[in-house]
């Protein structure tokens, strides 16, 4: 599909006013007169001018929308199609605040009408949870406010909605209790309601809603060609939200708002399927598609059960021009409570205001909301949106990173995972205890009637091995939260089109059995072949989670390909170490004094996020505790039973060498600095030279492990096969 156009893109405006608003409200609890508020007639009244038609940046609006969306710190107060400046500015925020009255002062007033209701949170981050910085990537929650959210989140369901990426809120906000959606509402995860079962196995299943999935190429494309493009513009800052893409001017000199507002227009004028957006002191590049915020909000009330139900009061809690969406449903259809945070007059379709924009005010609402007459208490079928691994209050504050258990024939009941691999050696496993769940996952591929009807006994094998791998992979995918990532067989690793063919062909028989791409990752191994394949198979929207990562070139070609997840095992290079020398990398961190695992992680964590590349790092063969304290922030680590049990049971004072000190953080790899060698494009070529003797063994031993462990799982189902059933 020819995705270019020389016609103008949409650009989404201010929405028409209304001269008598529709709340879905009882009239008791209308804080203003339905026929409006009357305003002084001694203030300045000044047109306000419309938005013309896009023909360049001057003449569009874009500039004014721009300026309109970026206020100076005068009070304006804006009523339908006028601005109202005044010299009296509590003049102005009084009059404003007839129709929008206090929030803290109209809390009795909310808890009257929510007494016996259902509450349900939803907040924005950025103004909201965090304060507005001028570098987004330093926009931090108080820890005051993170235990507020917290509080919150064990007396009602918590929700954040952000224009950010989900998985970078996550990171932000580091708060498993909550429900996220990310992109403004395009990315949701979510439960998935109506299990009928009390089996807490059907207790933590979740989904991933993400309506704007076909675009992720597109919007991915638009992103680097807007940091190219924006490049020489000082204080410009483009950032990839997944689902948008957003350029930052509030660190621009007013005088260059033309250049940026020219960079994104040009762009944009090639993609008649992407829409420009206006946030505060931000241009945001969105799908043209029929999803937002509030849409969002009906998502999630849909997904808890609530959107039918007259007894549930949402709250929405937010500062942003595009928060408005969540307040329009709020207020037109659920009958619910819009806040905007604002110290400055302004149009809006919130109910109530909070006028104090700095953190005490939010923290009093959000302190308040936990009273008991708000509670409420989820049904069994209602999951948590990752799974825990039970470790301590204090543990679990400290950590930011996704911990997955390492093995299901471990303990599932004590440390449920929270995503899942299913490999060869999986299905070895499953194959030496015929009494396990997933023994009919195999005995089922083993029955198939395609795969019989294969000739060559080579291909029959493969094709139940291949079966059998999506059977258990879908069985895990009723089991954990997180994502299920397929091993791709290791003998395709020099065979880039081999791979993406093989993906294809697991891909369709996960999709005939129901699992959904947004589930699943195809774990590849790291050869230069095996990442061409990830470029390709993420250019389609299949994730990809590129293993036996041993070298710092494999994890920077990795994340420039845009390989979802980048496995590096920690254990094995430290092993490496000890009993071999001469690899440049791993002498340069000995001579540190650092673990050349720990280090390569490091690296890699603040290369991906310093220069946001959207992958997510992993952290695998971790040996002890001290790995984990050290590995503190890294997005995912794999964690053996003994490790979890240990820190379970352990009780660690602050000035204890375990220190719950984050050691891994976007602000740090900000800091970090790379060669000239290291920020190369990466080709085979340079790869190939890159790659050092560690590697190179490491990597040739893993996919010596991998190969046999196929070959062995088709060997044995040649000797099983056919099983009873056929």
């Amino acid at each position: 599909m020819d995705l270019k156009s020389t016609n103008a893109s949409p650009v989404l405006t201010d929405p028409v006013p209304i001269n008598k608003p529709r709340l879905g409200i009882h009239s008791s609890l209308l804080p203003f007169s339905q026929s409006g508020a009357s305003f002084s007639s001694g203030l300045l009244m000044t047109p306000r001018k419309k938005p013309g038609k896009l023909d360049d940046v001057r003449s569009n609006g874009w500039l004014d929308a721009m300026i309109s969306s970026s206020p100076p710190r005068k009070k304006m107060l804006k009523d339908f199609n006028v601005e109202v400046a005044s010299n009296d500015s509590d003049i102005a925020y009084n009059s404003w605040m007839v129709k929008h009255p206090s929030a803290l002062n109209s809390f009795e007033q909310i808890i009257s009408r929510a007494r016996n209701k259902k509450i349900v949170m939803f907040l924005d981050y950025d103004g909201t949870l965090s304060p507005i910085v001028d570098d987004p990537d330093r926009a931090f929650m108080s820890d005051e406010m993170r235990s507020a959210v917290r509080n919150l989140a064990k007396h009602i369901p918590t929700a954040i909605i952000s224009g950010r990426s989900r998985d970078k809120v996550y990171e932000l906000v580091g708060l498993t209790e909550l429900y996220y959606a990310g992109s403004h509402g395009m990315d949701i995860m979510c439960p998935v309601r109506g299990a009928e079962s009390v089996d807490p196995s059907s207790c933590i299943k979740t989904t991933d809603h993400q309506p704007a999935r076909e675009f992720l190429t597109m919007i991915d494309e638009v992103f680097r060609t807007l940091v190219e493009n924006t490049k020489d513009v000082k204080g410009a800052k483009v950032e990839n939200h997944k689902f948008c893409a957003s350029v930052h001017y509030r660190n621009v000199d007013e005088k260059n708002w033309p250049t940026i507002a020219q960079c994104v227009h040009d762009v944009l004028d090639g993609y008649p399927r992407l829409r420009l957006t206006h946030g505060r002191k931000v241009l945001e590049v969105r799908p043209v598609i029929n999803w937002n915020k509030g849409k969002a909000v009906e998502f999630l009330l849909d997904s808890l059960g609530l959107s039918s139900s007259d007894d549930v009061i949402p709250v929405y809690i937010g500062d942003d021009k595009t928060d408005e969406d969540a307040f329009k449903v709020l207020r037109e259809g659920y009958q619910g409570y819009g806040i905007l945070v604002s110290s400055v007059p302004k149009e809006t379709k919130a109910l109530f205001s909070l006028k104090d924009p700095s953190e005490k005010a939010k923290l009093r609402f959000i302190v308040c909301s936990t009273r008991p007459t708000l509670n409420f208490t989820p049904q069994r079928s209602f999951p948590q949106i990752r799974a825990s691994s039970g470790f301590s209050a204090s543990l679990d504050a400290a950590i930011a990173s996704s911990f997955l258990t390492q093995s299901f024939f471990d303990d599932f009941e004590r440390f449920p995972p929270t995503a899942a691999t299913v490999s060869s050696s999986l299905l070895l496993g499953i194959c030496s205890l015929p009494d396990t769940t997933f023994r009919s996952a195999v005995d089922t591929a083993l029955a198939d009637s395609h795969c019989y009807g294969l000739e060559s006994s080579d291909l029959r094998m493969s094709c139940f091995a291949d079966k059998a791998l999506v059977n258990v992979g879908g069985d895990l995918a009723k089991m954990v939260p997180g994502r299920v990532s397929t091993e791709v067989d290791a003998r395709l690793a020099y065979d880039t089109h081999g791979i993406v063919r093989k993906v294809h062909a697991l891909l369709a028989l996960y999709n005939e059995i129901g699992i959904s791409p947004e589930r699943l990752l195809f774990k590849i191994p790291s050869t230069w072949q095996g990442i061409e394949a990830s470029s390709l198979l993420e250019a389609e929207g299949i994730q990809t989670h590129m293993t036996f990562v041993y070298s710092f070139c494999q994890a920077a070609a990795a994340a420039q390909a845009g390989a979802s997840v980048i496995q590096i095992f920690v254990g094995r290079i430290r092993d490496w170490a000890r009993n071999h020398s001469g690899d440049p990398e791993i002498e340069a961190a000995l001579k540190r004094g650092d673990d050349p695992g720990v280090a390569l992680v490091t690296k890699a964590y603040n290369y991906i996020h310093k220069y946001g590349y959207k992958s997510k790092l992993m952290a695998a063969a971790v040996r002890n505790k001290q790995d984990i304290f050290n590995l503190l922030g890294v997005d995912y680590i794999i964690t053996p039973l003994k490790i979890l049990q240990s820190l379970k049971e352990s009780v660690t004072p602050p000035d204890d060498k375990y220190s719950f000190t984050r050691r891994l953080s976007p602000q740090s790899a900000a800091t970090y600095n790379f060669s000239n060698e290291e920020l190369v494009k990466w080709d085979q070529y340079s790869f190939a030279s890159a790659m050092g003797p560690a590697a190179v063994e490491l990597l040739t031993a893993g996919l010596d492990s991998y190969a046999n462990q196929a070959k062995r799982v088709e060997e044995l189902f040649g000797k099983i096969w056919p099983p009873p059933n056929v």
